[in-house]
């Protein structure tokens, strides 16, 4: 979840002939440093391509709207231009615009904190940094960028195989499984951790794998929090737990292993067979910005893919996390335009 480096600030120039061309990230005075979306709007029409420079140099060339690109500023403390040349008219005529970084003092090293969270968004249109507030511990937090697409992550399938998992529902999660792997994109991962009063080790598992031989007789008592805990990641991450609720067996306490996933880049979602689950699963999936939902062993496998196509539609956002004390942080993402509604991670725990 954290990486540090220096900072850059950016100030914003427009060329004579830049006309309708703005950047929407960088941002004039934002602060950049590492991976960073550069991206452009504009009002121009039939517009053939959009290339990107960094210091004279292609970075890279965006064909379509969204108008973006990513680019890693790394640590960097010199000063950086960078350029958006926007072709239309058949590759026959160009506008530009330009945003310039101020390098920095050594004086003027800090460390940054930098936050992903992955939000669920119902807009009219596609959200930009300007679109959102956030806050954490109730102080205002700058975002840096938001992706829409979803990053390559890993899925990891945590799954109940204790006593109370007999009369097919072992079988039915692991078919269920089997069939939406399909749903991962290029780029993806995922692995499947099996669990009793034990928890196995990850198996890697991929689209087409045959799952159902590993449906053996459910035995033994339930080590929930130890098994969502063992997946746990700083690494682009969703855990997805099947499970009929309980928690017999864990080593790890609700906080310890609360502080294992909500410190990470983990998210948490449930599927629970049955109407009641432990409290555990509420907090760590609150805390993640995951979900809970209830399922018998015929809609297993819809509430599943309903999951995964949520999880493919989802925006990421970062922003460098500043003024707060380490431990556990709130985290408040709300949205500026009218309409629209969010679904966010709430806390997380900081070293």
């Amino acid at each position: 979840m954290r990486r540090f480096a220096q900072l850059a600030i950016f100030s914003l120039t427009l060329t004579a002939q830049a006309g309708t061309i703005a950047f929407v990230s960088p941002l004039p005075g934002a602060q950049v440093i590492g991976p960073t979306a550069l991206e452009i709007a504009t009002e121009t029409e039939g517009i053939d391509r959009v290339d990107f420079f960094v210091d004279g140099v292609l970075a890279g060339v965006a064909r379509k709207p969204p108008y973006r690109i990513a680019f890693d500023f790394g640590t960097s403390q010199n000063r950086r231009t960078v350029t958006a040349k926007v072709w239309t008219a058949g590759f026959t005529s160009s506008a530009t615009a330009s945003v310039t970084t101020a390098g920095l003092t050594v004086n003027d090293n800090l460390d940054v904190h930098l936050v992903e969270v992955p939000l669920r968004v119902l807009s009219a249109r596609p959200l930009k940094t300007s679109d959102l507030r956030v806050r954490e511990n109730g102080v205002e937090q700058s975002v840096r960028t938001v992706q829409r697409e979803r990053p390559a992550a890993h899925f990891a399938f945590v799954v109940d195989r204790s006593l109370s998992m007999n009369e097919g529902k072992l079988a039915a999660a692991l078919a269920a499984i089997e069939s939406e792997l399909r749903q991962l994109r290029p780029g993806d991962t995922a692995s499947l951790v099996l669990f009793d009063h034990r928890v196995s080790k990850a198996v890697p598992v991929a689209p087409g794998d045959a799952l159902q031989r590993l449906a053996t007789n459910p035995s033994g008592g339930t080590s929930l929090r130890d098994a969502v805990a063992s997946v746990a990641s700083s690494e682009r991450r969703y855990a997805i737990v099947i499970t009929d609720g309980g928690d017999r067996s864990s080593d790890l306490t609700e906080e310890a292993a609360l502080r294992k996933v909500s410190g990470t880049k983990t998210m948490v979602h449930a599927i629970v067979l049955g109407s009641s689950h432990a409290r555990f699963l509420d907090r760590a999936t609150s805390n993640t910005g995951g979900s809970v939902v209830h399922a018998n062993r015929s809609s297993l496998r819809d509430k599943l893919s309903g999951l995964l196509a949520d999880i493919n539609s989802r925006y990421l956002i970062v922003y460098q996390s500043k003024g707060t004390k380490n431990g556990w942080r709130t985290v408040d993402v709300k949205g500026l335009r009218a309409q629209t509604r969010i679904a966010a991670q709430k806390r997380y725990f900081a070293e």
